[in-house]
């Protein structure tokens, strides 16, 4: 999970497998405690009680939620972001490491009354605080040592239901998963949902084609913001909708510190576009895409037939 260590594709790498394999369990009770605390959160209706954080959807949620998250009626959209990972071993200040820059393609299938499949198709790519580049060999501040940061293509499946998160496809054993939809914020006209997603790997050991990785946790915490006005109105006209994106993960095996105690963070913030809004992708990224991933936008025109 080297890729959701740098996005939600650690989810893939921390797993071995892609992200779309996840396979759902009970957390920790620990990891419970801290996921679903007893917080008060507002509900989609004015007035309504407060709700706790993981608690189960309601049909009308749910559906706000996909809203939120595509295009009229179901039509597949993307996200451009940017933002910046920062690291903080135990002991040590956090600090900015790296620049990231990528886009994702996401549409919605229904698959019947109050189920959908989701669908995600990623490219990004870690940068140079100072400059923008995209670095192909980093020297870390924290160890000295020269490293390489993995640049990602992370395609990803999952359900949505009133019950969250789930995973398409099972995972091999061993790994903890909880995944949640909520409303985090309904007030001053403006509606925050959330999608989180929460993991606990175990130890893996060498293979002929995989290195060892040392047990890990991470957090995928993904924010979805948009006016309450247009949300709250029959379907039919575009959302405009922001991202927030936030990790707590155990530090990704390309960094050069598995198993040392401590955290990576990616924090991001992006816009959903129509696919066919190209020109919106910053030219330098489109380009490296179009190099490194010659059919990533294909998908523009695949899941728009």
């Amino acid at each position: 999970m080297d890729h959701l260590l740098t996005r939600r594709a650690a989810l893939a790498d921390l797993g071995g497998v892609a992200a779309a394999t996840l396979v759902a369990s009970a957390l920790p009770a620990t990891a419970q405690a801290a996921a679903a605390p007893g917080a008060a959160n507002a509900g989609a209706t004015a007035g309504a009680a407060p709700r706790r954080v993981g608690a189960a959807l309601d049909a009308q949620e749910l559906e706000r939620f996909i809203r939120m998250r595509t295009g009229v009626n179901l039509a597949p959209i993307m996200f451009i972001y940017e933002g910046v990972l920062l690291g903080k071993p135990d002991g040590q200040v956090a600090r900015p490491l790296l620049r990231m820059s990528g886009v994702s393609f996401n549409r919605a299938i229904s698959r019947g009354p109050g189920r959908y499949e989701w669908q995600l198709d990623e490219c990004g790519y870690y940068c140079d605080l100072q400059s923008g580049e995209v670095v192909m060999d980093w020297t870390n501040p924290y160890t000295g040592a020269v490293v390489h940061p993995k640049h990602y293509r992370s395609p990803e499946k999952m359900i949505y239901t009133v019950n969250g998160a789930q995973p398409a496809d099972p995972l091999p054993p061993g790994i903890d998963f909880h995944g949640a939809i909520t409303t985090l914020s309904d007030s001053g006209g403006v509606v925050s949902m959330t999608e989180d997603l929460y993991v606990q790997v175990p130890a893996r050991a060498a293979t002929a084609t995989s290195p060892a990785r040392s047990a890990g946790v991470m957090a995928s915490l993904g924010s979805f913001i948009c006016a309450a006005e247009p949300l709250n109105k029959p379907s039919g006209k575009w959302i405009d909708c922001f991202l927030a994106y936030n990790t707590m993960n155990s530090f990704a095996g390309w960094t050069g510190m598995d198993g040392k105690p401590g955290v990576q963070n990616m924090r991001l913030s992006g816009r959903k576009h129509p696919v066919t809004s190209m020109a919106a992708i910053p030219a330098w990224l489109r380009k490296r895409i179009d190099a490194d991933h010659p059919t990533f936008f294909n998908l523009a025109q695949e899941w728009s037939r």
